[in-house]
């Protein structure tokens, strides 16, 4: 497979375009698994993860099938979605919000009112629910850290955090969450991280709040930086 090194922004999307003409041109064929993360990011001289968003950016595009722990596997040839351009990059969103949610949540002990605390106080119970039937629901995830960000007490900052959380349910973020959310050890960690933040601001405790969703981001992180294949 000739690839060419690339060296510029949204280098997911140019990987991606060269494996779409690959597939296009009958290189790849349906069914086929394509070359691992490994031996694309050595021909392509780029990061893993970099080649794991081309690969969900395919995946977005209907162009192949990722399977975690296994690879990518390429579909049958059909009607495909244009790939996701103008999509953020889930890491980079990921790193945005780890710089930004843990000061929300510290303000939120501080500002949270009674009405509030109830309110996560639902949510956190919805989620128990749903992670004791092994289900992920990206509703109850947006609406427990929007809800936060809603009581920091600082509207430019609410403004930031509905801003990244718009770039969290793109298309290659969304699709970069469900894969996390099918490993079950993962759903129990974050169910902890959930319950931890949501204690910790009920009751009024900034740093005990910051520290806990600071720790919650970073898991994640490494979670998504974690080998597939």
């Amino acid at each position: 497979m000739p690839l060419q090194a690339v060296v510029n922004r949204k280098l997911y999307i140019q990987i991606a375009e060269q494996i779409t003409a690959a597939i296009e041109s009958g290189e790849f064929k349906p069914g086929q698994q394509l070359p691992s993360e490994r031996d694309l990011a050595q021909e392509l001289g780029v990061s893993r993860p970099t080649v794991r968003e081309a690969l969900i950016a395919l995946e977005v595009a209907g162009l192949v099938e990722v399977k975690v722990g296994v690879g990518a596997f390429v579909r049958a040839t059909g009607k495909n979605n244009p790939l996701p351009e103008a999509d953020h990059s889930a890491l980079e969103i990921m790193q945005a919000r780890a710089l930004v949610e843990p000061e929300l949540a510290a303000l939120a002990a501080r500002h949270i009112t009674a009405e509030g605390r109830a309110e996560l106080a639902g949510i956190v119970a919805a989620m128990r629910g749903q992670t004791a039937r092994r289900e992920w629901s990206q509703d109850s995830d947006r609406a427990l850290h929007l809800l936060i960000a809603e009581h920091c007490g600082n509207q430019a900052l609410r403004e930031i955090a509905l801003t990244l959380w718009r770039g969290r349910e793109e298309g290659l973020s969304a699709a970069f969450h469900q894969h996390l959310s099918r490993r079950p050890a993962l759903l129990d960690r974050i169910m902890a991280d959930h319950d931890g933040i949501a204690a910790a601001i009920a009751a009024a405790d900034p740093d005990g709040a910051r520290a806990a969703m600071a720790a919650h981001l970073d898991y994640v992180q490494r979670e998504m930086l974690a080998v597939w294949d």
